[in-house]
């Protein structure tokens, strides 16, 4: 089982690389394995522009592979270009730049994020081990984060711009700010979690827990949360004052919640411990509270206001893929 974990871990990683679907296909399966291989001959110099490859002589055309991406990525591809040509307009309009410092910070955090999350999907404990992942696939942890900085440097530049145009818009209130205050700096509350899929998976779970079963041992294995499983179900903490903080605020610790229903499935949570609130005046943290606030004001607008924009606009398409 290890061994198929490790294969297909590779062979994911390699596609993330090099992005051969068909190739990968075939490794995974074994078709083709013991295909004899046809004599290469050496590279030709190609110096049509409308020839992206040639492959036994035979010559692909440059829209061939525009057929392909129109067909497979057409309507959302050009909702994206839509989306970036109306945040550049409005950027323009308004007098917004970035600088490249702001870029490259930006797109810095924008692939550490998608290692990270890579990392956690697959579950590889730290950088040593993705090194030797992708040294399976022909690649290296340089080249990923290079490839990655490639194809997501204008997404870092057009969120960059967004962000500077909404924040003009934003304006925060002291009653936003203490509530902020409160749930950052005010009382947090520890604990450990299992999530279902189901409510009877977790009826039954609940059972076995109030029977004497590990709680621990059953969030690893059952959890349908895989990043609090792997640590035994613990919880990020978080303030009794807001989202599931509310539901289980009236516990004490050692104390177990009935099953709580989110969007993510039905929780089980068992208090741990209650921390009491940090000893930081309000005015020595008032300028993080302030980026706090702008940040959530920012994630819960950008949605509509992309949205106003492209109401707000003359847009005619003509995409084709006949």
């Amino acid at each position: 089982m290890f061994t198929k974990m490790k294969t297909y871990i590779t062979v994911s990683l390699a596609f993330l690389v090099v992005g051969i679907e068909m190739f990968f296909v075939q490794t995974t399966y074994g078709e083709g394995a013991n295909v004899p291989k046809s004599a290469k001959t050496g590279p030709q110099i190609v110096t049509d522009k409308n020839i992206v490859a040639i492959v036994n002589g035979k010559k692909i055309a440059r829209q061939e592979l525009y057929d392909l991406l129109t067909d497979t990525y057409g309507e959302d591809a050009l909702d994206v270009l839509i989306r970036r040509t109306l945040i550049y307009q409005m950027a323009e309009k308004e007098g917004v730049k970035v600088t490249n410092t702001e870029v490259e910070q930006k797109l810095k955090a924008f692939v550490d994020s998608e290692i990270d999350g890579l990392m956690r999907t697959y579950r590889i404990k730290d950088k040593a081990d993705l090194e030797k992942e992708l040294a399976k696939a022909g690649s290296n942890l340089a080249q990923l984060e290079k490839k990655m900085s490639k194809k997501m440097r204008r997404q870092a530049e057009i969120e960059l711009l967004a962000e500077k145009l909404m924040i003009k818009t934003i304006v925060i209130t002291d009653e936003e700010l203490q509530k902020a205050y409160d749930l950052e700096y005010g009382e947090k509350i520890e604990a450990v979690q299992i999530v279902f899929r189901t409510r009877r998976e977790a009826e039954d779970a609940l059972k076995k827990i109030k029977s004497g079963a590990d709680f621990a041992t059953l969030a690893k294995n059952e959890s349908v949360d895989r990043i609090s499983a792997a640590r035994g179900g613990q919880m990020q903490s978080f303030s009794p004052k807001n989202g599931i903080g509310l539901e289980v605020a009236h516990l004490k610790t050692g104390e177990l919640s009935d099953i709580i229903k989110t969007d993510y499935g039905y929780h089980i949570i068992k208090i741990t411990d209650r921390k009491p609130p940090v000893n930081k005046s309000f005015k020595s943290v008032k300028g993080e509270l302030e980026k706090i606030v702008r940040n959530q004001q920012y994630k819960e607008r950008i949605g509509p206001w992309l949205i106003s924009l492209i109401e707000n606009a003359s847009i005619t398409k003509n995409l084709t893929t006949d």
